[in-house]
């Protein structure tokens, strides 16, 4: 595992929270006296199953790994 410094963690988790606070207030349109304590959304899954979270698979978008290949492919079969 590589050496990440607490700065990095820091800024990480921050960033995992504010996702999840944005889902619960602007989604699930929750109120600010129903919101959970902002450290225990640091852990756990950010996305469920309906369309709103895989918006990229219901849609068929596919991710940018598979684009990369495919852009690959494309490339090798033009030379």
């Amino acid at each position: 595992m590589k050496n990440r410094s607490k700065s990095y963690t820091r800024h990480h988790r921050e960033r995992i929270i504010q996702k999840k606070w944005a889902i619960l207030k602007n989604v699930f349109q929750m109120e600010n006296e129903f919101l959970p304590v902002r450290g225990s959304l640091s852990k756990g899954k950010v996305h469920c199953s309906c369309r709103m979270c895989r918006y990229e698979q219901y849609h068929g978008i596919p991710k940018a790994k598979y684009k990369v290949n495919w852009r690959a492919l494309q490339e090798e079969i033009d030379n």
